[in-house]
């Protein structure tokens, strides 16, 4: 009984997750350039990539590029990044991509977080896993739409 329990919140999340696919979300307007905020992710990116083996998503692959939406009060600051196969940051730009596949959502707290933690590659795992970082397929890319949503229905086993 307990497991079936379980299953119905996590069918319900499936279910929302894929009709915000079907809808499309809402469209990210970016802030103001916050230099400070870009600056620090740039100091950030080293550590990361000394690290970047923290970061066991099990099967999840970030590999490639992805728009980051930090959300600053009534402000959107995007950025976007790429990753190569073993979670490295190999590219950082204080604009979005295009050929971005990936959206990862979260707040200005949680990056500065990420900018001065020890270990910036677990505290970003940590992140995923805790929900403050959600990372969901970019408009436009319904295969990765609805890949993370699956994902993020189901990662308490992979993560």
């Amino acid at each position: 009984m307990k497991m079936k329990f379980m299953r119905i919140p996590s069918l319900i999340m499936v279910v929302v997750l894929l009709a915000s696919v079907a809808t499309g979300g809402a469209v990210a307007q970016s802030g103001a350039d916050d230099a400070g905020l870009y600056d620090s992710l740039e100091e950030m990116v080293p550590l990361y990539n000394d690290n970047a083996d923290s970061v066991d998503l099990g099967p999840i692959s970030l590999a490639g590029s992805s728009n980051i939406y930090i959300e600053d009060g009534d402000s959107t600051i995007t950025y976007s990044l790429t990753m190569d196969d073993q979670n490295r940051i190999t590219e950082l730009a204080d604009s979005p991509s295009e050929d971005a596949k990936r959206k990862i959502t979260t707040d200005r707290a949680t990056i500065e977080a990420l900018a001065t933690a020890s270990n910036p590659a677990a505290a970003f795992r940590d992140a995923v896993a805790n929900d403050d970082i959600v990372i969901t397929g970019e408009d436009g890319q319904t295969v990765e739409r609805i890949k993370w949503a699956v994902i993020n229905a189901f990662k308490g086993f992979f993560i």
